[in-house]
C-alpha cells in the first residue's frame, strides 16, 4: 500500500496561534504536528511529551498522563465521552 500525502487545508490562523501561544504560555517549547489521513478529509493534530516541557510546564501538567497514544482512526461517540 502506497503511502499518499497529507493535505490539511484551510486551517483557521487565528485558532491555531491562539492554541500554540496558550501551549507556550503553559510551558511546552516543543510540539509533534500529526497529520491523519482519513477517508473523507484529513486531520491534523498537535502533541507533545514531557520532555518537550520547561520546569514550569512540568508543574501546569501535573497529573496528566503524557504517554497518550495518538489515535488514527474515526473517534467513536464513547471516544468523545471520555474526553467529557
Amino acid at each position: 500500500m502506497a503511502k499518499r500525502e497529507v493535505k490539511i487545508e484551510k486551517i483557521p490562523l487565528d485558532k491555531l496561534i491562539d492554541t500554540l501561544v496558550d501551549l507556550y504560555n503553559k510551558g511546552i517549547d516543543y510540539i509533534d504536528v500529526v497529520g491523519v489521513p482519513g477517508k473523507e478529509f484529513d486531520r491534523m493534530g498537535i502533541a507533545f511529551t514531557g520532555e518537550y516541557m520547561t520546569d514550569q510546564g512540568r508543574k501546569n501538567f501535573e497529573g496528566v498522563d503524557l504517554e497518550i497514544e495518538i489515535k488514527t482512526e474515526k473517534l467513536t461517540d464513547e471516544d468523545l465521552n471520555e474526553l467529557i
